[in-house]
């Protein structure tokens, strides 16, 4: 897939909201420090992908075969066998130097853009769940085996989208400008993957996945002037994870075991 911009959504100009009645002038345009976080989950994510690949390019010397299905690729027989771990580890197995190429520098790319406006732990929750929701999709309507994480790719592009969406007054006309390019790159990606021989239904999935997630996990970002600093404009997360966002995530994730066993079931009826 073809990853965004490296660029972080920087707002320009940041405008605080004006009191009732008050003149043009004070809708004056102001710096303020963004809480954007550190970012350490993309590198780990990295770091594992890679070391599963090299994993996997060693198997294959040894035994001069392919190991993906050996190693966890999403294999519908076998997930309808019980073999459910299968959802999870096709996310961090890929089929070859081009494939984890184009989603390890998509990850690095959109992954510290996501992970920077939302912190390590809820980027981690949008990157596990986007996953599993690409491979629950791809179970239900893809017979075939898949690996790969691109779809939990297209879920850091869904929340991406949602956060540049939800911001759009905030960050101003560079932030829309952004928005379009991660909508016309999300597209693209999608219609090339009907080119065939690419999972779309793991694009879509997780892709959905980022959207839902994005929304009711991503943060919510307010700028407000702060008499305490003399006026300075300060932008602040108003919605950190907490209780209910945990609850959400418990929610998406019952929604994703019920999937999981209807195509399991489909699986097993296809396979009779």
């Amino acid at each position: 897939m073809t990853p965004s911009s490296g660029e972080p959504p920087l707002p320009a100009p940041l405008r605080p909201p004006a009191e009732p009645g008050a003149e043009p002038a004070a809708r004056r345009a102001v710096s303020a420090r963004l809480p954007f976080q550190p970012v350490r989950a993309t590198y780990v994510f990295l770091g594992l992908i890679v070391i599963v690949f090299l994993g996997q390019l060693a198997s294959m010397q040894l035994t001069g075969t392919d190991q993906l299905i050996q190693f966890g690729a999403k294999d519908n027989i076998a997930i309808a066998n019980g073999e459910y771990w299968r959802l999870l580890t096709a996310v961090f197995l890929h089929a070859s130097v081009l494939h984890i190429a184009f989603n390890g520098y998509a990850l690095y790319i959109l992954g510290r853009d996501v992970e920077s406006f939302a912190g390590w732990l809820r980027f981690t929750v949008i990157f596990l769940l986007a996953g599993l929701s690409g491979s629950v999709t791809s179970l239900i309507f893809n017979p075939s085996p898949s690996v790969g994480a691109s779809g939990a790719i297209f879920g850091l592009i869904g929340a991406l989208v949602i956060f540049l969406y939800r911001h759009r007054k905030l960050f101003g006309e560079r932030g829309r400008r952004n928005l379009q390019s991660i909508i016309v790159i999300a597209l693209i990606n999608l219609a090339i993957g009907l080119s065939g021989g690419i999972d779309n239904w793991a694009h879509l999935g997780g892709l959905a996945g980022g959207l839902v997630l994005g929304w009711f996990l991503g943060p919510v970002w307010t700028l407000s002037l702060d008499p305490m600093l003399g006026g300075q404009a300060v932008v602040q997360d108003q919605r950190p994870m907490g209780a209910a966002q945990w609850a959400l995530v418990l929610a998406f994730a019952i929604v994703l075991a019920g999937l999981t066993f209807l195509g399991a079931t489909l699986a097993a009826a296809a396979n009779h």
